[in-house]
């Protein structure tokens, strides 16, 4: 028999703003880390340069966006829906999906190499896992 598991609904928007940060942080963490091994391992990716999606300016600001997205989008399901954590969880997915579909499609075009584009799509694992977890209040610190 599966256990109804209850999280806990953020009652004012200082709580969700800290939830937010805290998994933007964790997001950006595990992800400059991992391009730090990446790039210690000398790993083909295929871009280069200030602009490629492997440098920090692109990976910071885009997972900060990412949890800006999230948090208004959580928001908003608070306000609007009876079961917010569910449906955060399922525009989550479809997110998450429909993200890929740049990785697919245009980073071919700027020479990036499929071990690049899988690295890529691990990028938006790290950034989606805590972003999901934290703002949920599945994991609280």
């Amino acid at each position: 028999m599966a256990q109804n598991i209850r999280y806990s609904v953020p009652t004012e928007s200082k709580e969700l703003t800290s939830r937010t940060a805290t998994g933007v942080f964790v997001a950006i963490v595990a992800v400059l880390l991992t391009q730090a091994l990446v790039n210690s391992l000398g790993v083909d990716v295929g871009a280069t340069g200030e602009m490629s999606p492997f440098s920090a300016g692109p990976l910071v600001s885009s997972t900060i966006f990412a949890g800006v997205g999230a948090a208004v989008a959580y928001a908003g399901l608070v306000r609007f829906t009876a079961r917010p954590v569910r449906n955060f969880v399922a525009l989550s997915t479809v997110v998450f999906i429909v993200m890929l579909v740049p990785v697919a499609v245009v980073t071919p075009t700027m020479d990036i190499t499929l071990t690049g584009q899988a690295i890529l799509v691990f990028y938006h694992v790290l950034v989606a896992v805590p972003l999901v977890a934290f703002i949920t209040g599945a994991i609280s610190l």
